[in-house]
């Protein structure tokens, strides 16, 4: 796959600032991401330390796969405070398909953050990227995430439609064409 590292760069929204992953931003992230109720629909378990989140990030941060096959793309959220309160997130396969996905601090969820994060990245990696449909998979009892899902405009489709290997038994699978 042919990367575009000029597709990583900060996204200003009204009130955030998507930051490209780095590094760096380990030691901000482990708070947010230490809440055990992100992990309530989602695999995984809060980072052990800022050391180990650290590690995944130098991972992330060079944004492919080792085979090449995938580009990563991850941004965290800044509120116009500074503080950052999560990430979105995008892999993008060489049909010009991605897997979306977006993680908020819980003292955070249903403030309207998470929904302008993702209107600010959806058409970034669509325009940037040529990226023609977004997936998401879904625990079905996610009831916050499947309902911004659907403000952001995916449409629940088939489990057999998702092209980017198995879907967790139960999940939903939701689809956007950008």
């Amino acid at each position: 796959m042919i990367r575009n590292d000029a597709a990583m760069h900060p996204i200003e929204s009204k009130t955030l600032r998507l930051e490209p992953l780095t590094v760096a931003h380990a030691e901000e992230m482990f708070e947010p991401l230490s809440a055990p109720t992100l992990y309530d629909y989602m695999p995984g378990a809060p980072p052990a330390s800022v050391a180990a989140l650290r590690e995944r990030y130098v991972k992330l941060e060079r944004g492919a796969s080792a085979d090449g096959r995938q580009q990563w793309l991850n941004w965290i959220i800044r509120l116009a405070s500074g503080r950052c309160v999560g990430f979105v997130q995008a892999t993008i396969y060489p049909a010009r398909t991605g897997d979306f996905a977006f993680v908020l601090a819980p003292e955070y969820w249903g403030r309207g953050v998470a929904l302008e994060a993702c209107q600010a990245a959806i058409p970034h990696i669509a325009d940037e990227l040529q990226v023609t449909e977004l997936f998401a998979t879904v625990d079905p009892n996610n009831a916050r995430s499947i309902r911004l899902l659907m403000r952001l405009g995916f449409n629940e489709v088939a489990p057999a439609l998702y092209p980017h290997g198995e879907v967790e038994v139960n999940d939903r699978v939701f689809s956007f064409s950008c």
